[in-house]
């Protein structure tokens, strides 16, 4: 993981905090079963996921095939790579073809495209899932519009909205953690 760390450090590539990889850990650890994760990356948070399942697997979908490469490395340098299946392409047309169900959903890609990514995984999700999203906070500046952030106010708006769809009841209960950037953490 501190390779890791040191790749993302200096190459710019986003990666979940420590305190976030660890949350992950927590509840993939609680469930053990088939997770869905979209947006590898390089595999930090995969990675986190992987060491803390004793039995089942992680479906983890990514678009970039440099990243996928790095990904692989490093979850089969780390002995998880067996527990892991990276989907190549954009997440909005690989989720369909998909088979579930997942116990578990953690959205850690394209910020606006968060609602979709639920919208179409939810009918793979079963009855009791867990979903877990990144950056919903972005910086603070979804709840506090004068924090520091490099986010643009469509993302922002767009990360408003979709906490609010999220946590205003319907099919999930919902709670958002002050955890690295902001972890919207919800049950079925």
């Amino acid at each position: 993981m501190a390779e890791m760390e040191e790749l993302a450090e200096r190459d710019d590539v986003p990666i979940v905090s420590w305190e976030t990889g660890r949350l992950l850990a927590a509840l993939a650890a609680a469930g053990d079963g088939r997770i869905l994760e979209v947006g590898t990356a390089i595999g930090y948070s995969t990675l986190h996921m992987a060491e803390a399942l004793d039995a089942g697997t992680i479906v983890s979908l990514e678009r970039d095939p440099d990243r996928i490469a790095q990904a692989r490395d490093f979850l089969d340098r780390a002995g998880v790579g067996s527990r892991v299946e990276i989907v190549e392409g954009d997440a909005r047309q690989t989720i369909a073809a998909l088979d579930g169900p997942f116990d578990f959903l953690f959205l850690d890609a394209t910020k606006g495209e968060y609602r979709d990514y639920l919208e179409l995984a939810e009918p793979l999700l079963a009855p009791r899932a867990l979903l877990a999203v990144d950056n919903v906070l972005m910086s603070g500046k979804v709840a506090d519009p004068d924090a520091e952030g490099h986010w643009s106010e469509e993302a922002l708006a767009g990360q408003r909205d979709f906490n609010a769809a999220v946590m205003g009841g319907g099919e999930w209960r919902a709670s958002v953690l002050p955890v690295g950037d902001g972890v919207l953490v919800a049950s079925r």
